[in-house]
Order: structure tokens, then C-alpha cells, then sequence
């Protein structure tokens, strides 16, 4: 039996997204400190995360357009399992006037299995998938602070905000989008927010060529980045996974991923291209594991060029998740529902 087991008794803790903001407050380096503990565990093998079935309708082919179910066991000092469902629509915005993605999570006590607390899983996901380019960054950023993000919706706002407070404030922000409107928006929002100097680009390619750290957050259906427009040295975040060309990932010097097993999926671009024959395990440097724990050394030269492929881990929204519901039960956030 652990300390979750009265709570567990006494019923479910439902948070909404403004639970989860209220919980969190203005500690959100909670979310990176989450995540490094799912990576330790993660490197002593104490946590349980089968591969994420995708659900897909064969009328919708954009490749945002899912549901995801990430399940996982986490040990260590989580010791919490949970689900997390996040279905995602390219369209949403255009069509319905909806974020692009929305998440629920479970949580349950990991000895006895009761569910523990339901929240929604929105908040948690985008500062999840900040947390791990910060702890990439950490490992694997050059020393310049020129920071260029394609794509400018929630993802760009929570990186942004972690990267301030964990990497250091970039000396300039370039900012590209499809939307010149959103691109403008942002602009605005990370200069009063944030107090950094950002430039919209009309083109992707001039908002990447003085680039120490690129932040890659689209819908992009598809590769559309050619390496020539990358820098020498810099860093690559993949997060939104379809943009860089394969030549983007033959042209760096290092590859990591989060997880090596869940980023080879089919459909995704490090597992085409190990059908090519042009990538493996052998290309690959390290997971992010191992350069948190220092099994394998992050960036180890200024000019390398260093691509992060991150697909998303079901251990670092468990974490994230259980963050929150341990501070939403400290400090009495929330509502309890009956079983």
C-alpha cells in the first residue's frame, strides 16, 4: 500500500484544464523535472510503456488526424500507470473553431489499479512535449541563443516558455507560419510576455539561416525542410515529426530520439528510412535517457549538427501527470466524484 491509497478510497479527483494551470501555477519547470524522473526510470528499466496504438479512419489520411492511446507504468518515485488519449484533427481550428488537439489522462494507483484521478490531458501534453526538447536542449544545444520556430500554435507558446526558463533567453526569436495572422499573434504574445526580440519571416528558409536551435511545431502533412536550409551546428527539434526531409537526418552529425523502439513506427521518417536502408540503430546516438543519466555524452563539439527526433513518450505524461495530481491534492484543487 502506498500514500495514494486514502485518496484512492475516498473517490476520483477530476481536474479540468484550469484545475491543472491552477495546480501548476507558475512552477512550470515541475513539468521538466517530471520528465527527467520518467527518463531515470526509464534507464533502470522500471517502467512499463507498450508501443501506442493509433486509431485512424481511412477517410481522414492526414497524418494529425488520430487518436492515440498511451498507456505506462512508471516506478522510481512516480509509481503511478495511467492512459492518456489524445486525439488530434488537422482542421480543427479552420473548421470548428477547436484547438487542434485534445487529451484526457487516467491515473491509477500502481498496486491496487483503482483510477485515481481523471484530468484533461491538453495543458499536460503541450508542456509534456516542452519538457523533453528542454531537457534535449540542456544536452545538446549549441552555446548561441538564436532561436527559429516554425509553427506558432500552443506547442511554439509552451516551448517558449520553458526554454526561457530553462535554457536562457534567447537573444533573438525568428518565427515562421503558414498563417501570417498566428505568426503575428505570437510575435506579439512572446514580446510582452516574454520581453525577447522576435521577427516574423514571410519564408521558412530566412527564419532558419541564422539558427542555433530550431523548434519544428506544424501540421505539416508531409517533408518540405531540405538540409541546406539547416545551419552548421545547430540543433533540430523534430517535434512535429513529418517536416525535414531525409536528407535533414543524413546530413547530422548525431541523431537522438526519446525512445528508439517507439520511433520506429510505420509511417513515421526515421522508420522509412531504415526501410530505404539509410538509417538504424547504428546512425542512432543515444536516447534521451542515456544523456540524462550520462550513459552517453550530449553535444561534444560546437559545430555539430544535432537532429532530435522525439515521437512522444507515454512515461513523460504519466510523470507530468502525476506532478500535477500530487500538487492539486496538496493544495485542495479539484473536484471529487463518487465512484
Amino acid at each position: 500500500m502506498n500514500a495514494l491509497d486514502p485518496i484512492a478510497r475516498d473517490g476520483l479527483l477530476y481536474l479540468s484544464a484550469a484545475d491543472v494551470e491552477r495546480a501548476v501555477g507558475s512552477e512550470r519547470t515541475l513539468f521538466v523535472e517530471a520528465v527527467e524522473a520518467a527518463l531515470r526510470a526509464q534507464a533502470a528499466d522500471d517502467v512499463v510503456q507498450p508501443l501506442k496504438p493509433y486509431l485512424r479512419r481511412p477517410d481522414r489520411p492526414h497524418p494529425t488526424d488520430r487518436i492515440i492511446a498511451m498507456p505506462a507504468y512508471v516506478g522510481g518515485e512516480v509509481h503511478l500507470s495511467g492512459i492518456k488519449w489524445i486525439g488530434s484533427a488537422h482542421d480543427n481550428q479552420e473548421v470548428r473553431g477547436l484547438p487542434r488537439a485534445s487529451a484526457v489522462i487516467v491515473l491509477n494507483d500502481a498496486d491496487s489499479a483503482y483510477p485515481v484521478a481523471v484530468m484533461d490531458g491538453s495543458v499536460v501534453s503541450a508542456w509534456r512535449t516542452a519538457a523533453v526538447s528542454a531537457l534535449a536542449c540542456r544536452h545538446l544545444a549549441p552555446e548561441g541563443r538564436r532561436l527559429a520556430i516554425l509553427g506558432t500554435g500552443l506547442l511554439a507558446r509552451t516551448h517558449l516558455s520553458l526554454l526561457c526558463e530553462t535554457w536562457g533567453r534567447p537573444e533573438a526569436v525568428e518565427v515562421h507560419d503558414v498563417s501570417p495572422r498566428q505568426a503575428e499573434s505570437f510575435a506579439r504574445w512572446a514580446r510582452e510576455e516574454h520581453g525577447v526580440t522576435v521577427t516574423v519571416h514571410d519564408d521558412a528558409a530566412g527564419c532558419l539561416r541564422n539558427a542555433d536551435v530550431i523548434l519544428v511545431v506544424t501540421t505539416a502533412p508531409g517533408p518540405w525542410i531540405p538540409a541546406e536550409w539547416v545551419p552548421r551546428g545547430s540543433l533540430f527539434l523534430n517535434v512535429s515529426l513529418a517536416d525535414p526531409m531525409p536528407d535533414v537526418v543524413l546530413a547530422s552529425d548525431k541523431v537522438v530520439v526519446d525512445c528508439y523502439e517507439q520511433v520506429m513506427r510505420p509511417g513515421k521518417l526515421l522508420h522509412t528510412m531504415a526501410q530505404q536502408g539509410t538509417f538504424g540503430p547504428e546512425r542512432c546516438h543515444a536516447d534521451l535517457s542515456q544523456l540524462v543519466t550520462g550513459a552517453r555524452p550530449g553535444r561534444e563539439k560546437p559545430e555539430e549538427t544535432i537532429f532530435f527526433n522525439p515521437i512522444g513518450q507515454a512515461v513523460g505524461d504519466i510523470a507530468c501527470s502525476a506532478a500535477v495530481y500530487r500538487r492539486a491534492v496538496e493544495n485542495g484543487v479539484g473536484t471529487r466524484l463518487e465512484r
